[in-house]
């Protein structure tokens, strides 16, 4: 849309005929005009009347007429600025813009519409210039705005993150004849991966390793459920008596029925395992979590067998439980599906063939394998990575 036509203008130049004759023709395309010839009180007309336009002779001795024309550019009112001058030079229009006019006009005019035209084109410019500038400052608040939200949420995750930590169980951590450690690099601040474990009265260890779907803080909210909800079942175990905290097919249902009532969208991998501390068997159940947990036993590791739908995404998934003897010296390691992120084969079958092959040496310590994957010294892991590893001493 067109600008309005100015209605009064501001005019710096030396008084002479040509001077005349261009407050006469502003004054016929209807505009007042405030004639200064002098520079040194041209700027208290330009602060203290209302003007909508400028023209500025940059003819004046010494340049200053272009030196007045920095000095109005700076004006936050941001007013159209035409330089005029009587010298038809190139070099003369260059130096005007450069400091800061709108158009630039050539004395004497033609006509009437020389002029018309002029102020038009600086109108106009003059009303983008300005828009442009409300862009940038909308823009830079934004900017800032934004920046102060990312601040905040950056704090949030921080201290979300210093919260998960405290979930965690110590590590490492001894429960009767058992080493129990752990290792976790999330890929945010806030992880979706996270393994608990603990002794369920005198005669049991329980334990489990979780991958949520996704990552970030919805991912994390799942973690906390979880170790909400085994902490509430070994609580029934001491106060009301019931054992399906040393049923790992039962915590799994359990799981998979309150996730899914939760309606977040989310599901989880999981491993849950139940140590008998006097029989020395291990009792586990394996939802779709990938890979799945390896057992070293003298130098040779396998995966242990029979594996049940992850949790949270069926109503209908049946859960089962399945009992090992776990001898003296046995390594128990698990992994959320992070690791194979990090492993440079190429099928998975590849990747999980070199698991076997590093869990066979018997690393017992869970920084020992983080060392060995190289994940001390990742800065951004690619997925959230989760390493449980639990020995009979």
């Amino acid at each position: 849309m067109k600008a309005t036509f100015p209605q009064s203008i501001l005019l710096v130049q030396q008084a002479d005929a040509v001077h005349n004759e261009l407050v006469s023709s502003l004054e016929k395309l209807g505009m007042s005009v405030l004639a200064i010839a002098d520079c040194s009180t041209a700027m208290v007309g330009f602060r203290e009347e209302d003007i909508d336009i400028v023209m500025v002779d940059i003819d004046f001795p010494d340049d200053r007429g272009i030196d007045l024309l920095g000095k109005m550019a700076a004006d936050p009112r941001e007013l159209p600025l035409i330089g005029v001058s009587r010298r038809k030079s190139l070099a003369d229009v260059v130096e005007a813009v450069r400091h800061g006019a709108t158009d630039y006009l050539m004395l004497p005019p033609e006509n009437l519409d020389v002029i018309r035209h002029v102020i038009d084109r600086a109108v106009e410019r003059g009303a983008l210039k300005r828009e442009n500038l409300a862009y940038r400052t909308k823009l830079e608040n934004a900017n800032r705005d934004l920046l102060e939200s990312l601040t905040l949420l950056q704090q949030d995750q921080q201290a979300g993150k210093h919260v998960q930590q405290l979930l965690l169980p110590d590590t490492p951590k001894q429960i009767g004849g058992y080493s129990f450690c752990h290792f976790i690099l999330p890929s945010l601040y806030l992880s979706g991966d996270f393994v608990d474990y603990f002794i369920v009265g005198e005669d049991h260890a329980v334990f489990f390793v979780a991958d949520v779907s996704g990552h970030g803080a919805s991912s994390a909210f799942v973690t906390v459920f979880l170790k909400n909800l085994f902490a509430r079942k070994r609580s029934d175990f001491l106060h009301r008596g019931s054992t399906a905290i040393l049923s790992p097919a039962k915590m799994l249902a359990i799981a998979n029925r309150e996730l899914l009532e939760m309606g977040i969208g989310k599901h989880v991998t999981m491993c849950v395992g139940v140590f008998d501390l006097k029989c020395h068997q291990l009792c586990y159940s394996v939802a779709g979590h990938l890979p799945a947990p390896a057992m070293a036993v003298d130098g040779k590791a396998e995966f242990l067998p029979e594996h049940d739908m992850p949790v949270g995404l069926f109503a209908d998934a049946e859960y089962s439980d399945h009992m090992i003897t776990f001898p003296p010296g046995a390594v128990l390691t698990l992994f959320s599906d992070g690791i194979l992120e990090v492993l440079d084969s190429d099928t998975l079958e590849e990747k999980e063939l070199k698991l076997l092959d590093i869990l066979g040496e018997g690393e017992s310590m869970s920084t020992g394998l983080a060392k060995t994957f190289g994940l001390l010294e990742i800065d951004e892991a690619p997925d959230d990575i989760a390493i449980l590893v639990v020995c009979r001493l």
